[in-house]
């Protein structure tokens, strides 16, 4: 199972650059750098800062919606959002992954070229409160329409991992129980014994 790391810096107990690289450390499969709100030119910055960590530990790097930077940078995974995709239309990089939310958004996301699906929120999460988790019969849905890998995200953690496997998830996304975790380490172990 593939562990993916998305950044959260607001709610990370250390600096995010340190925290990254005792994630890539400890074994992550990725690290996608999702921070949203944060200006282009201050982005770029962090971008790379972060890309340098991955490279050390050899892990992959993905920039979440901020593609121009992404090829300013020579990275070659990005993931956006499904709105942005059918927008935008097909991608020029090695490597694209799109969330989706429901089925039917599968087959598009595949047409324009996703080389990956992020679907979500499996379960509650705090980082959309108030949005109904979709479950894991949903997942399970989106599994079996997907050509691709599909990464399950929203209140992902080691006690439900094994329920998004066996929904037939590639892996789980982790932001805060990554960036609020004293031991990522031991997190990414707790994932990996499942």
């Amino acid at each position: 199972m593939k562990i993916i790391s998305v950044t959260d810096r607001k709610n990370c107990i250390r600096p995010l650059e340190e925290q990254v690289e005792l994630i890539c450390k400890a074994g992550v499969d990725m690290v996608v750098l999702r921070e949203k709100d944060m200006p282009p030119e201050d982005y770029l910055a962090l971008a790379d800062s972060i890309r340098r960590i991955c490279a050390r530990y050899e892990t992959e790097f993905c920039i979440n919606g901020f593609t121009d930077i992404a090829r300013d940078l020579g990275v070659g995974t990005v993931w956006v959002s499904f709105p942005s995709i059918t927008e935008s239309g097909r991608l020029d990089f090695p490597k694209v992954g799109v969330s989706v939310h429901s089925v039917g958004e599968v087959d598009v996301a595949e047409n324009l070229g996703a080389g990956f699906i992020i679907f979500g929120n499996v379960f509650e999460t705090s980082c959309k409160p108030g949005k109904p988790a979709a479950g894991l019969e949903e997942l399970s849905r989106i599994c079996c329409k997907s050509d691709v890998p599909v990464y399950a995200i929203g209140g992902m953690c080691p006690e439900n991992a094994s329920a998004a496997s066996d929904a037939g998830a590639a892996g789980i996304c982790m932001m805060s129980g990554l960036m609020a975790a004293p031991d990522p380490a031991a997190v990414i172990e707790a994932v990996r014994r499942v």
